[in-house]
């Protein structure tokens, strides 16, 4: 009977750990953004629900884009993907079209750089995905207009100080029951 409730015990405190980091990938497609077409400016709030705004470009469809046809294209300004919660890491599938070249960067919430990736499309498209490392809050990426993109984002969420205090509240439970089992024996 005892160890049946150490075990819930257990289960309970690592059940908010594990879920809290849980990755989330966004596809910028028209089933998360049924109101998006070819060649249309985002508003910002499409992928509110992902936990992202975006602002600066513009959606499109090409079937150059060998990930998924669908993605984000930078305007003439700097496209920015601005996340609600901070994320451990972020991964981005990106292409750039012949001809051009695209910078992509990531920024922590102080707007410190977190790392960069510089893509030359000179001699032909350019696909491939990168990981940036840290706490990122943004990403940022600039090119011609309509010649650089974002096809797909991976975020995961940072566990909230909630998440610990479960954690270390399931944690001190065990402690608890088990000390009161020592002095039972």
């Amino acid at each position: 009977m005892k160890s049946k409730i150490l075990m819930s015990l257990l289960a309970l405190s690592f059940a908010g750990f594990t879920g809290a980091a849980s990755a989330t990938t966004i596809y910028f497609n028209n089933t998360e953004c049924p109101t998006c077409s070819n060649g249309s400016n985002v508003v910002g709030n499409e992928w509110s629900s992902f936990g992202i705004s975006v602002s600066n470009a513009y959606w499109y469809t090409d079937g150059r884009d060998t990930f998924d046809t669908m993605g984000l294209s930078v305007s003439p300004t700097p496209g920015i993907i601005t996340l609600s919660s901070v994320s451990n890491g972020a991964t981005i599938d990106y292409w750039v079209i012949s001809g051009h070249r695209g910078v992509y960067e990531a920024f922590d919430s102080a707007h410190v750089s977190l790392g960069s990736l510089a893509v030359d499309a000179s001699s032909g498209d350019v696909l491939g995905t990168h990981s940036f490392l840290g706490a990122v809050a943004s990403i940022e990426w600039t090119g011609s207009t309509g010649y650089s993109q974002i096809s797909t984002l991976t975020i995961s969420a940072v566990p909230e100080p909630e998440t610990y205090a479960m954690l270390l509240a399931g944690l001190g439970l065990l402690g608890f029951a088990a000390r009161r089992r020592q002095q039972n024996v």
